[in-house]
């Protein structure tokens, strides 16, 4: 890559440019052309997007919620036939919440007056949830013409494109482990998606505005074992979709390499690993002894095969919260397979939903007690109030290159907008070859960088301007003397067009542009905390980036596991029961009880696993009706 050259001191020369791009950025347009118009693919002009406090924020505030006990009750109607299905969209248990701060912590507070009082932390540092409040930049455009798509009552999404859309291939799993979001291998029958009901849902997805650049997200259970998962990728890449994603537990992929390299060839973009930590003895509350050994393999295996890796963490108190920062500083020792860390505080729903009170205080996790824990579980300084923002700040970044597209555009760019109570992110940056890294926000103003392209997406201006306002933008915000050593202005090309190919496909290059050809690589970590009922938020499901692609319509994640959504599709188009399913199928083979996982080798990546599995018999357990498959559950 071209560098500076040492007829001058980079850093000074770069001080130069920053100081001409903050002059320059201060000079008024004049009379430059506006651009404000509408797009094919969006509900109107950019002015026409719903004002800031369409949301409710701020602390104290009074929120629509529900009862936990009133949606378990409507829910478990509609599923004995006393109630039809309207019952979930109009009133499930919907009650007032108070969000309040109190000794320095945010909670929420709500009374049914049935079943009583409910109580849950929202945020461990309420200078934090605020922080994040603060920085949301707005709701994205409202939907319409979403009738087929968005009719759910209370638990409708309202606004935005969303960045992932998920499917839940199957409810079959081959773990029957703890935490489970959905109680896999526990419910009496099955439900798979075939490929014409993928393809009608596919279909669906772009049947209303904004119409946007949607990764699809594959999902269960475990979707590896849908006997339509390679055939669903190849359906979805034919018709015209290209982030094409998976969360796997990664025993499939760990135990066949070939089985990775027919994912890719079908069109497979990347693969959400579930990993807890990072040695044997730190994963085996999920039922396996040598889980760890497993995702090496895994990572190993996708790897070759050219998939992009992102690691996705459930997080509990008390369980592997001591862990967060050794799972980073094993994504970034591994950059060149780890794109990028999830970190998703526990939701109890599902196998937890039933969670006693006191265990449910002690194992709730929240966003902000994230960003602390990495902060003092990393050698490197990492601030939770510089180096954090909300998931939804990137959706500026979206609107800007949206400015840059073809009028003629038929989908804008992926725009997260989730709620910033439920959605943070902090980028990094690594170097490739050292493996140092570092926080972007330590010599990057990143929140005025983001102030900056609200007003370039707000101008409205042609390309050239926009792409000069943009450079002005980057070079007035960066600090050169906090830059990292080996770290140059010109860096931030490659650093754009990672950033750029994350959020729009603008060329056959796409995939290798998004990791990027520099020393330089961008590591975003995530925390995305989905919502159960004792701290379900209704104003926030509405701005979902998360939907679940159902029979049914796109439902918001949270809404889906937790109101009753889930229960209810799956009864509704059940393929088999249980029983029918195997007297058809056959029983599938299901790792639990502590055994191993047969995996032909070790796998490569840096760190190994030290604890646990190594003096312990390889078996599975090969499982029928879900009360023969009993796993340890930890007690809390």
């Amino acid at each position: 890559m071209y560098r500076i050259s040492n007829a001058l001191p980079q850093r000074v020369i770069e001080r130069a440019l920053c100081t001409i791009s903050e002059i320059s950025w201060r000079v008024p347009l004049g009379t430059a052309r506006k651009r404000e118009r509408a797009s094919s693919w969006a509900p109107g002009k950019p002015s026409d997007r719903p004002m800031h406090s369409a949301i409710p924020l701020g602390v104290p505030r009074r929120i629509r919620s529900v009862c936990p006990n009133c949606v378990i009750e409507t829910r478990n109607a509609v599923l004995d036939g006393r109630a039809d299905i309207n019952a979930l969209k109009r009133n499930p248990g919907v009650i007032k919440a108070e969000i309040i701060e109190e000794a320095g912590r945010v909670l929420m507070r709500k009374i049914c007056q049935i079943h009583g009082p409910f109580e849950d932390v929202l945020a461990t540092d309420a200078a934090f949830f605020r922080r994040m409040e603060l920085l949301y930049p707005g709701p994205d455009f409202a939907c319409t013409e979403d009738d087929l798509v968005h009719d759910h009552g209370v638990s409708s999404v309202r606004y935005g494109r969303g960045a992932f859309l998920v499917f839940d291939l199957t409810n079959r799993c081959n773990m029957k482990c703890w935490p489970c979001f959905m109680d896999a291998n526990a419910v009496g029958h099955v439900h798979e998606l075939d490929l014409d009901d993928i393809k009608r849902i596919l279909d669906r997805a772009r049947s209303f505005k904004p119409r946007r650049e949607i990764n699809i997200l594959f999902s269960g259970g475990e979707p590896t074992i849908s006997p339509f998962f390679l055939d669903s990728i190849r359906s979805a890449r034919a018709m015209g979709f290209k982030r094409l994603h998976v969360a796997t537990n990664g025993i499939r992929f760990a135990q066949d390499a070939e089985f990775a390299q027919q994912a890719r060839e079908a069109g497979l973009h990347s693969v959400f690993l579930q990993l807890d930590g990072v040695s044997d003895g730190r994963n085996r509350h999920r039922g396996v002894a040598n889980l760890f050994g497993v995702k090496q393999q895994a990572m190993e295996n996708l790897a070759n095969a050219g998939l992009r890796i992102t690691l996705q963490v459930t997080v509990a108190n008390g369980v592997n919260d001591d862990q967060v920062g050794s799972i980073v500083d094993f994504a970034l020792r591994n950059v060149d397979k780890v794109f990028s860390v999830v970190f998703q505080p526990i939701m109890f729903t599902g196998r937890d939903e039933d969670m006693p009170d006191h265990r449910r205080y002690a194992q709730r996790y929240t966003l902000s007690q994230l960003a602390a824990d990495l902060g003092s579980q990393m050698s490197t300084a990492w601030e939770p109030l510089r180096d954090w923002f909300p998931t939804a700040v990137i959706s500026q970044f979206s609107d800007v290159l949206d400015l840059l597209q073809p009028s003629d555009s038929v989908e804008g760019s992926v725009a997260p907008n989730e709620h910033p109570d439920w959605g943070v992110m902090s980028p990094l940056i690594v170097n490739r070859r050292t493996g140092f890294w570092i926080p972007i926000a330590r010599f990057f103003d990143l929140q005025r960088f983001n102030r900056d392209l609200r007003v370039i997406a707000n101008s409205g201006r042609g390309k050239a301007l926009t792409y000069a306002r943009l450079a002005m933008a980057i070079l007035r915000n960066y600090r050169p003397h906090l830059a990292p050593s080996g770290f140059s202005v010109v860096d931030f090309v490659d650093l754009f067009r990672q950033c750029s190919a994350r959020t729009r496909i603008a060329g056959p290059n796409w995939e290798r542009d998004e990791r990027g050809t520099g020393e330089w690589a961008i590591t975003i970590v995530y925390g995305q905390w989905f919502q159960d009922l004792v701290v379900q938020n209704l104003s926030a499901t509405e701005t979902s980036m998360t939907p679940v692609a159902s029979q049914e319509g796109e439902i918001p994640f949270s809404a889906y596991n937790s109101i009753g959504w889930r229960q209810v599709v799956e009864q509704l188009h059940r393929t088999a029961t249980l029983p029918e399913w195997h007297r058809e199928h056959g029983r599938h083979v299901i790792h639990a009880n502590g055994n191993l996982v047969q995996i032909l080798g070790a796998g490569k990546v840096t760190m190994d696993s030290r604890e646990g599995g190594s003096g312990e018999k390889s078996a599975t357990l090969s499982c029928g009706e879900s009360e023969a498959c009993p796993t340890k559950v930890l007690s809390g």
